[in-house]
């Protein structure tokens, strides 16, 4: 739909309005959109795609020098409008959109103004704006970004309530607040600063995982295995390791990662974790746990392990 927008706009306001996509930039609208709202690739892949096509299909802009610099300008849009949204703890703030909005923007100029420099310095002078005259002709196209592209997103936000919780949790375990969170009905419901197994652990012994999504800073397949236990109905680790995204998928559980390891690593990184020792050989859940406790009375009794 995005995608489709990127040709209609321009099309819509050059022979609607009379007037040039320099002055509105009806193409960045729905680049900096995709990036929000489908997150960093799709935002650099519809930046890269949008021009091109406009300039197959309608001639503008032209293919050179116009194309490479708007095609390198529209995909650090969307690019960097996705991960400042989807990366950051700026997405998941009340009022984060406008300054990602404009730090995007930014980077967008930026790129543009590298370009346009490569090419002029490759080539000689080029029928191109500078960056500073291309800001300054679209002015009005950027006030109107600036005034409509919040106004999407966040109304957007409304029905997408359930990324916005999941969104938040990481962010709370990339600062460090949190290690362990969980999510019910989307809302946090819970947040654990523990290391290790124990909050998990201890959630499944509240009760707290049934039915619950949850966010770990690194699931292994001993964290796995106890949300499997407990009934979760989803996981999300900003590390996991293989072997426990081919157990949560053995037992039709989603899961989701930011980084995926081959092992989890003990706390000196010179081997692998004591817990994920403890369960490499084991299938059943309940077998699982009774070896992570007895583990774990080892380990705090300061037997070798």
């Amino acid at each position: 739909m995005l995608m489709a927008a990127g040709l209609l706009l321009p099309f819509a306001f050059a022979h609607g309005l009379g007037m040039q996509g320099t002055v509105l930039l009806p193409m960045h609208i729905p680049v900096l959109l995709s990036g929000f709202l489908c997150g960093p690739m799709y935002g650099a892949l519809c930046g890269l795609l949008i021009p091109a096509m406009n300039t197959l299909l309608t001639g503008m802009p032209p293919a050179f020098p116009m194309l490479p610099i708007m095609a390198a300008e529209l995909a650090t849009y969307g690019l960097a409008a996705g991960l400042l949204f989807w990366k950051t703890p700026l997405g998941a703030k009340k009022f984060g959109v406008l300054p990602t909005l404009i730090l995007a923007m930014a980077a967008g100029r930026v790129s543009y103004w590298l370009m346009f420099e490569a090419l002029a310095a490759a080539l000689g002078e080029l029928k191109a704006l500078p960056v500073l005259a291309a800001a300054a002709t679209g002015l009005p196209g950027i006030v109107i970004q600036l005034l409509l592209i919040p106004s999407i997103v966040e109304a957007l936000r409304r029905f997408r309530p359930a990324e916005d919780a999941l969104r938040s949790a990481v962010n709370l375990i990339r600062e460090g607040t949190a290690t362990c969170v969980v999510i019910r009905d989307n809302r946090i419901v819970h947040t654990s600063t523990g290391a290790g197994i124990d909050p998990v652990i201890r959630l499944y012994e509240e009760g707290a995982l049934e039915g619950a999504s949850v966010v770990d800073k690194i699931v292994g397949k001993a964290c796995a295995m106890v949300l499997i236990l407990g009934g979760a109905k989803s996981c999300y680790g900003v590390t996991m390791s293989r072997s426990a995204e081919a157990y949560l998928k053995a037992h039709r559980v989603p899961a989701a990662w930011d980084t995926l390891v081959e092992t989890v690593a003990n706390r000196s990184g010179d081997g692998v974790c004591p817990m994920e020792r403890a369960v490499r050989d084991l299938d059943d859940p309940a077998e699982g746990l009774a070896a992570l406790k007895k583990k774990l009375e080892e380990l705090r009794g300061g037997a070798p392990v």
